[in-house]
């Protein structure tokens, strides 16, 4: 244990300390249920009081859909001696609200210690962000390294700040690679609905020429600003049978489901949701303990996820064949240590998954080898797909 992870708990344990996380947001996305889960995991780690005063945004047009006034409402709980500490996602009220009246809202709250985890800069409170630019460097650094790609496009959306500072990084990092790129190669659609990422693919494919079947000499790859994105450009792709990653590669960002159930599975950017979360509970408790501490802003880095749509093995793939696997041995073997082998290396590969299902799972794959109908262009295993992301 660090000295600074014992000093919070100490702290914590005398001053029964309260702390609570607001926004407005669609809970039934992954990354509010990360920040969540992180925040709830620190609250527990380091004994302190968790309330939830987040505000989910909710669909239906048969619900009550005014959520802001209730929002506001909870504005005269966010106080002491009700709560000791805030963790604000202030961006979430931006699509609602003007940028200098959600920062007007959350400065009003002041003296209250809060450490923010979006992307509005509020003057006087810490925040949590993701390191963009670093980001960024990944996804370029791979391209051009491990497949030797130069000539790279970008799709993003008009649609916040996040997807526009994605925007400018790749831009920095082309040029820092000393590649190419010019506002020609930039495709940003209106929003993330499908038809607008559409009307962006059909400007893509007839700007570069791209033909089915057929590499492209103008192009290598498409670097986009979300897994949604990314997902939907595939999808647009192949209906004018532009294979990926055959044809060109594609990266996403953000490491959404989008990403990993889209017809060829994603390449992307995790932004650490979680650890975001846990951080900003850490960084929130020594603003309690250090109120009068210069502002700090702390950067989480990411990690790139690599998949298919670049052109590269996935990790699980990767292990296989380094566990020693190969056709040779297997086409000498009988089909009974064949089905040991391949149990062998599914169970050091999915450790998490039951051996049922593994056992399962080679059955399935061992009637596929025996069976002469032709296989279809993606088979995925449901029950394995995330594991091996």
């Amino acid at each position: 244990m660090t000295d600074a992870i014992a000093r919070r708990r100490t702290f914590a344990k005398k001053n029964h300390l309260t702390i609570a996380f607001t926004a407005i947001a669609d809970f039934s996305s992954f990354i509010g249920q990360e920040y969540l889960a992180g925040i709830m995991q620190a609250a527990t780690d380091y004994g302190v009081n968790f309330i939830n005063m987040a505000s989910a945004v909710r669909h239906s047009l048969f619900l009550d859909t005014d959520f802001l006034p209730q929002y506001l409402s909870k504005l005269q709980f966010m106080k002491k001696p009700l709560i000791d500490g805030l963790v604000t996602w202030a961006s979430t009220l931006c699509n609602i609200m003007p940028n200098e009246k959600v920062q007007k809202l959350f400065t009003s709250l002041q003296p209250l210690p809060m450490v923010d985890i979006g992307y509005l800069d509020i003057p006087g409170i810490p925040s949590i962000r993701i390191d963009n630019t670093y980001s960024m460097h990944l996804l370029v650094q791979h391209l051009k390294k491990t497949h030797a790609f130069s000539r790279i496009a970008f799709m993003g959306a008009k649609l916040s700040v996040p997807h526009e500072r994605r925007r400018q990084n790749f831009l920095a990092e082309m040029e820092k690679h000393h590649l190419s790129c010019s506002d020609e190669d930039i495709f940003m659609a209106d929003s993330l609905d499908e038809k607008d990422i559409e009307f962006q693919t059909e400007r893509l494919i007839a700007h570069y020429g791209l033909k089915a079947h057929e590499k492209s000499k103008k192009l290598d790859a498409v670097i986009t600003s979300s897994d949604i994105i990314a997902s939907t450009l595939i999808t647009a792709l192949e209906k004018h049978h532009i294979s990926v990653p055959d044809d060109l590669a594609v990266t996403g960002f953000n490491n959404q489901l989008k990403g990993i159930t889209a017809p060829c599975p994603v390449t992307t950017i995790n932004l650490s949701y979680f650890n975001r979360g846990y951080e900003a509970v850490e960084l929130l408790l020594d603003r309690i303990q250090s109120p009068s501490a210069p502002v700090s802003h702390r950067t989480v880095k990411t990690q790139l996820i690599v998949r298919q749509s670049c052109g590269c093995f996935e990790k699980s793939i990767v292990s296989a064949l380094s566990s020693g696997a190969s056709l040779e041995p297997a086409q000498r073997a009988s089909p009974e240590e064949i089905s040991k082998r391949l149990f062998s290396i599914l169970l050091e590969i999915f450790s998490q998954e039951k051996k049922d299902d593994i056992a399962s799972l080679v059955t399935a794959v061992q009637n596929d080898l025996q069976d002469n109908t032709p296989p279809p262009s993606v088979f995925t295993y449901s029950g394995l797909v995330q594991v091996a992301a």
